[in-house]
C-alpha cells in the first residue's frame, strides 16, 4: 500500500484505472475509486490510498471544461463516469476515447465565456448581479469564485521556483503581497487548504500530484 495526499488545484481530472485499486480518504471517510472517474476541483485536500500493482491512465482538463461538461458538477467529488467505452491497450487509444467522447458530448453551458483571462471575469459575466453570478458558479464549477481564487492565490505560490530543500527557506520572498498581505496570512491561507504548511507541504512529495503539477506549470 502506499498512500498519497492531493491538495486543490484549478484543474479537473479523469482517472482510469487499468489495473490495481485506489481508496479515497476524506474527511475521515474512505471509498473505493470507481474504475473511471472525473475528479472536480476539491476546497480541500484528498488522500488517495494505492493498492499494487497500479496501472493509471488519466488525461488532465483545465477548468474551462466545466463551461461544456455534459452531466451535473459537484465539487469536492469523483464522479463516476464512462468515457473509456472498451479497455485502451495503450496511452495512445485511451487518450482517443477520451477525446472523441468529449467531444460526442461536448455542451456549451453559456452563451460567452465566464472568463477572459485566469480568472478574470468575461465582461458578459460582470453584467449580472452578485446573486445571479454566485448561481452561475454554483452550477458551472460546484464552487463560489472565493473558493476558486483562494485556491488559484495558493496554486500562483507553488508555480514560482522557491528553494526549500535548505534548512531556513526565506519563504517571505516569494510571497506576492497582491496576493497575501505577509507570510503568516500565506501561512494560514495553505495550512486551511491543504492541511501543511508551506515547508511541510515541500518535504512530504505527492507521486502522483508532484507529475500532475509539472505537467500543467509547464503547459504550452
Amino acid at each position: 500500500m502506499l498512500n498519497d495526499q492531493l491538495i486543490p488545484e484549478l484543474f479537473f481530472d479523469f482517472f482510469y484505472v487499468k489495473k490495481g485499486a485506489i481508496t479515497i480518504g476524506t474527511k475521515g471517510r474512505r471509498s473505493s475509486l470507481p474504475r473511471q472517474s472525473l475528479k472536480t476541483i476539491f476546497s480541500q485536500p484528498v488522500t488517495l490510498e494505492y493498492s499494487a500493482p497500479l496501472v493509471v491512465y488519466g488525461a488532465r482538463l483545465s477548468l474551462k471544461f466545466a463551461e461544456s461538461f455534459w452531466g451535473e458538477m459537484k465539487a469536492n467529488s469523483f464522479l463516476t463516469q464512462a468515457w473509456a467505452g472498451r479497455e485502451p491497450k495503450s496511452l495512445d487509444a485511451f487518450a482517443k476515447q477520451v477525446g472523441d467522447h468529449i467531444r460526442l458530448n461536448w455542451k456549451e453551458k453559456s452563451p460567452y465565456p465566464m472568463f477572459s483571462k485566469r480568472l478574470d471575469e468575461s465582461d458578459w459575466l460582470v453584467n449580472f448581479s452578485p446573486r445571479h453570478k454566485r448561481r452561475l458558479y454554483a452550477a458551472m464549477f460546484g464552487l463560489s469564485r472565493k473558493e476558486l481564487m483562494n485556491i488559484r492565490n495558493v496554486q500562483s505560490f507553488l508555480e514560482q521556483t522557491c528553494d526549500f530543500a535548505t534548512q531556513n527557506p526565506r519563504i517571505l520572498h516569494h510571497v506576492n503581497p497582491d496576493v497575501f498581505y505577509d507570510q503568516p496570512h500565506l501561512n494560514r491561507s495553505f495550512k486551511k487548504m491543504t492541511g501543511f504548511s508551506p515547508v511541510e507541504y515541500f518535504e512530504a512529495h505527492s507521486l502522483l500530484q508532484d507529475n500532475l503539477m509539472s505537467a500543467s506549470y509547464n503547459e504550452v
